[in-house]
């Protein structure tokens, strides 16, 4: 019995350093560690030795956090996962991970939106409206609709490049933090 409450409680901290993440797949990392848990004890080997082997809940917990991110590339759903990660992954996730992954996130979004601002632009001064609040002007140099549009499709295709390679590099650095995963069973 004492054991079995040793194990729950080393899953309950395992569980509780997930919270962030999307229940289903807390609940299926916690199974799973479970599940090689009982494999473990039921070749003999002692509830201690096996919290022995897995090592802080904390560290573990970084670990799949880690994994999980770098699995799945950048949404919507794992900005959670990351914001998690950062705060297991220490002074490292205190500094360079914020930078990378929201000024990825930023410029991934400034890459969408440019293209749209000068399809905006476009279409107003097809319908006979100028907008001066959209546009690019460097000294007396002043882009009209027409000139804009493709610049702001370039610049669109620019930002969204550096989001990306800024998001990927977010990823690279996050698997480099998590490498500690402990594999249970070899």
């Amino acid at each position: 019995m004492e054991m079995e409450r040793t194990m729950n409680e080393y899953l309950e901290k395992v569980e509780k350093y997930l919270k962030p993440m999307a229940v289903s797949e807390r609940i299926d990392i916690v199974k799973e560690i479970k599940s090689e848990m009982q494999e473990l004890q039921g070749n003999g080997v002692s509830a201690e030795q096996i919290i022995e082997r897995l090592g802080n809940p904390k560290e573990l917990a970084k670990a799949y956090l880690g994994e999980t991110i770098a699995k799945r590339g950048f949404s919507w759903h794992k900005l959670s996962a990351v914001i998690a990660f950062y705060s297991l992954a220490g002074i490292g996730g205190l500094f360079i991970l914020p930078i990378t992954s929201i000024c990825g996130i930023a410029f991934m979004i400034s890459g969408v939106l440019c293209p749209i601002a000068g399809i905006i632009k476009l279409a107003a001064h097809l319908m006979g409206y100028e907008i001066t609040e959209i546009g690019i002007s460097m000294g007396s140099f002043s882009a009209n609709a027409i000139v804009f549009l493709p610049i702001s499709i370039l610049l669109g295709v620019v930002l969204f490049v550096i989001g990306k390679l800024l998001w990927k590099l977010t990823i690279v650095i996050i698997k480099s933090m998590s490498i500690g995963k402990k594999k249970l069973v070899h």
